[in-house]
């Protein structure tokens, strides 16, 4: 799921303990329903993150409070993770699919080829030096420079109306 190369949402709606927290953090976007609440407990069973939440989570809440989750086993409400930046919206319940839905429409309205580099250039700068990425950055904004659909994005914005693109 990490690597796939469109942008992935996760939408919590209650307990995301273990490899459920670690698959919600796998994805590049996570909104929280007010009863959601995140775990990686797995030191209470007597093991060890397995599936990727010690890279994931330090990545998503900083060193220090990743550690406090991993060796507490704790869990975090909706709103502690919203603070500590693990989702990046809690909303009631019954409004989680409808903000999860709208989150994916705004992201779709782009154009395809720029959303799929741009996740790329998240992923790549988690490791890469900034020389590197900037590198990356060059040959990628090259290639989408090319594309039918920034030429619409342009002549869109000049003409001061909404595109429509097409992936091409």
């Amino acid at each position: 799921m990490y690597n796939c190369d469109v942008p992935l949402i996760a939408a919590v709606n209650g307990p995301a303990i273990g490899a459920g927290c670690d698959l919600a953090l796998m994805c590049d976007l996570r909104i929280a329903s007010e009863k959601a609440f995140f775990a990686e407990s797995f030191v209470k069973l007597g093991i060890i993150p397995g599936d990727g939440g010690a890279w994931l989570l330090p990545k998503a809440v900083g060193m220090a409070r990743a550690a406090e989750m991993i060796l507490t086993g704790d869990r975090v409400d909706a709103t502690q993770a919203l603070e500590w930046g693990l989702v990046s919206n809690v909303v009631p319940p019954d409004q989680l699919l409808d903000e999860a839905r709208a989150l994916a429409n705004r992201v779709a309205a782009n154009p395809p080829h720029s959303v799929r580099m741009a996740k790329k250039l998240l992923r790549e700068g988690q490791h890469q030096s900034l020389d590197s990425l900037l590198e990356l950055s060059a040959a990628l904004q090259a290639l989408v420079q090319q594309t039918t659909d920034h030429t619409r994005a342009v002549d869109a914005l000049m003409e001061k109306r909404t595109a429509a693109f097409t992936g091409e």
